[in-house]
């Protein structure tokens, strides 16, 4: 029997490394990796004989924060089709991590790791959100598309005192 989580590290790894997928798959596989593990640790989490298998809510933690820093790095070369590409699936991870975050807190042993997973939340809930508004919606609105590069030719190296 294959053990699932090393061979979704492998899909993972293998998907990273892979010249020929453009990042918007890695971004939308990777989320989909992400849901998938999420989503068997709450089904697991709801027997009465859960027992985590050795530290894979650890791992799932690394995994957002791969994707959150990902997202940060490919902010600016978003587009609406990239969006279109993983944006459903981005809402249904945060989602799925709001209710795994939910369904952990009968478990004292995970407080700290869910304080940690509230803030990823956050994170990639601030992320959607400035994707639809600043690289979705905002290159349809023409005036502030302009005011947007205006502020882009300001030189704020100034500002710094020196």
């Amino acid at each position: 029997m294959t053990n699932i989580s090393t061979y979704e590290n492998y899909c993972i790894f293998a998907a990273d490394i892979k010249s020929a997928m453009c990042q918007t798959e890695v971004i939308s596989h990777r989320i989909g990796l992400i849901s998938r593990r999420a989503f068997d640790i709450r089904m697991r989490m709801a027997s009465p004989f859960f027992v985590e298998k050795r530290s894979e809510m650890s791992h799932l933690l690394n995994d957002v924060d791969w994707l959150c820093n990902k997202l940060h790095e490919v902010f600016l070369t978003i587009t609406e089709e990239d969006y279109s590409m993983f944006g459903a699936e981005l809402s249904f991870l945060i989602d799925t991590l709001k209710s795994l975050k939910q369904d952990s807190l009968t478990y004292e042993k995970y407080a700290i790791q869910m304080d940690r997973l509230s803030h990823q939340i956050a994170d990639l809930e601030e992320l959607e959100h400035d994707i639809i508004a600043f690289r979705v919606k905002a290159p349809m609105n023409p005036s502030l598309n302009e005011t947007m590069q205006m502020v882009g030719r300001l030189d704020f190296s100034k500002l710094s005192g020196n």
